[in-house]
């Protein structure tokens, strides 16, 4: 079976997040998002939607949470 490279990047990926390696995780979706099919003036393309949306709930997990106790 034949696969994309921006599949495959997707793929490794969605591996790291299985990891709990958000931020590689993150890196690998922004890799696939900068191969991908360019969307028209009106949007992004369905392969953008799909990487970006994974990137930012990546990044939205690896943020460093600081509680008050710490401040």
């Amino acid at each position: 079976m034949y696969t994309t490279k921006f599949e495959q990047l997707m793929n490794k990926g969605k591996e790291l997040e299985v990891k709990e390696l958000y931020r590689r995780a993150a890196d690998k979706y922004n890799q696939a998002f900068s191969i991908s099919i360019p969307g028209d003036s009106s949007g992004l393309s369905g392969q953008e939607k799909i990487s970006k949306e994974a990137a930012d709930r990546c990044l939205s997990k690896a943020k460093i949470k600081i509680t008050e106790s710490y401040i």
